[in-house]
């Protein structure tokens, strides 16, 4: 039984889908199911980071935002659609948000098919979802500063299938890959990216001293560093297909990846 739907009301469940499911990840489970929980509390617990709650659009979704969710993504996965949902979020310093009570639905249609869940209602386990290239959609945890946690693919047999995050991600239309430099910090990442073809571009003089600072150590694709907050700094590559810009948070001298964006040809 669902330890999500055990704490939380649920709606009636109708007999378990013909759909396989598999979950690599200790911190996140996933069942195959065919019907949503409520959501427990009341709207207050999700309205505390509207910036990250979306307007439902899919069939799939509205039935997520039905039940009384915030609804965070809903985004392709192969022919399926995964939609991301949370019952509780929290305003943070720096226009971060804590997310609570995360959960992972994937749909055929308006059909639920599986649900993907933490261990308790209190872990910040799921958070958000981002779609790659190929039909693979990203799970990135609800902490303020949010992480990728794992990859959610569908198998060639049909398996709803959550594993470890892949050791490359294909962008710009296969043209170009990004190694998973997530976590890494700026010294260590950029040499891995360089051996992905992306190459460091000088970044602009600035006053700001831990941007200053990076240049003095070498790493001059240093663009910006914000001065208060979490410390966010922006770096800048260009490769096969495009430029990337990747952020680290963090005030130490080498600050770690938080995230990367590409911007294609």
């Amino acid at each position: 039984m669902l330890g999500l739907a055990m704490a939380l009301p649920g709606v009636a469940q109708t007999a378990a889908p013909t759909v396989r499911v598999q979950s690599d990840l200790k911190d996140i489970r996933i069942q195959a199911i065919t019907s949503l929980p409520k959501a427990g509390g009341s709207a207050d617990d999700r309205n505390g980071c509207p910036w990250r709650v979306i307007r439902p659009k899919s069939a799939a979704a509205k039935l997520v935002a039905a039940q009384g969710w915030a609804v965070t993504a809903d985004v392709p996965l192969g022919a399926y659609r995964a939609v991301s949902f949370a019952g509780q979020m929290e305003a943070g310093t720096s226009g971060t948000c804590s997310i609570t009570q995360g959960n992972v639905a994937v749909f055929d249609g308006d059909k639920m098919l599986a649900l993907a869940y933490g261990k308790s209602a209190e872990d910040t386990a799921i958070g958000n979802l981002t779609a790659l290239e190929g039909g693979t959609v990203r799970v990135w945890d609800g902490d303020a500063v949010g992480s990728p946690v794992g990859d959610l693919r569908i198998e060639a047999d049909g398996t709803v299938h959550l594993g470890k995050l892949a050791n490359e991600e294909s962008v710009c239309k296969g043209q170009a890959k990004v190694p998973n430099v997530y976590g890494m910090s700026i010294d260590k990442a950029r040499k891995v990216l360089a051996a992905k073809g992306w190459k460091p571009v000088r970044g602009g003089a600035s006053p700001e001293p831990r941007q200053a600072a990076l240049v003095r150590r070498g790493i001059a694709e240093a663009e910006s560093c914000a001065g208060t907050g979490l410390g966010y700094c922006d770096f800048g590559y260009a490769g096969p297909a495009g430029r990337l810009t990747l952020t680290t948070v963090g005030e130490d001298a080498l600050p770690s990846v938080s995230d990367y964006a590409v911007m294609c040809r």
